[in-house]
């Protein structure tokens, strides 16, 4: 993937973010684009480039609530760095697999913003954990399903490899 491609869905996520995520919601809880585009570059890119790429999309994304910023950047940063490292050790192209870290890769962004967030009311923290974090990871990573299911359509075998699915 070039840089040009990834600024373009980067800039894509976080418009989508902003604007269509709090439409499309399932029991309240929401996708989570940024998280979904950051796994995919630090499968494709790398973690150099998917960490720098998390800390501007999270700071666009704070810009829309100034009192938190750099606090996306830094949930991002952090999502990016562990998964990069998660992706080493992997079977990249397995559908399942790449769920699997989409939906852990959202409950650590999760975790790592609203722990911060809410850190004088731990009980809101974990209620929301609870009622919208682990459905919005579920719904980040059937997006993720999407992705692959493209992937294949188009033939990108750095996501879907050359096996069926």
């Amino acid at each position: 993937m070039r840089g040009g491609t990834f600024a373009a869905l980067a800039a894509a996520a976080v418009i989508l973010d902003a604007t269509v995520a709090s439409e499309i919601t399932i029991l309240g809880a929401r996708p989570d684009f940024l998280v979904l585009v950051i796994v995919y570059g630090s499968l494709l890119m790398g973690g150099r480039a998917a960490i720098s790429a998390a800390f501007i999309m999270g700071i666009f994304a704070d810009s829309q609530m100034p009192e938190y910023l750099g606090l996306n950047a830094l949930a991002l940063s952090i999502v990016a760095y562990a998964t990069a490292g998660v992706w080493e050790h992997l079977v990249k192209t397995n559908v399942m697999v790449q769920c699997a870290v989409i939906l852990v890769a959202t409950l650590l962004r999760d975790f790592i913003y609203y722990l911060i967030y809410y850190r004088n009311h731990m009980d809101m923290f974990f209620d929301f954990l609870l009622r919208h974090g682990i459905i919005g990871a579920v719904y980040t990573a059937a997006f993720g399903v999407l992705v692959y299911a493209a992937a294949r359509l188009r033939g990108w075998r750095a996501i879907a490899g050359g096996n069926q699915w």
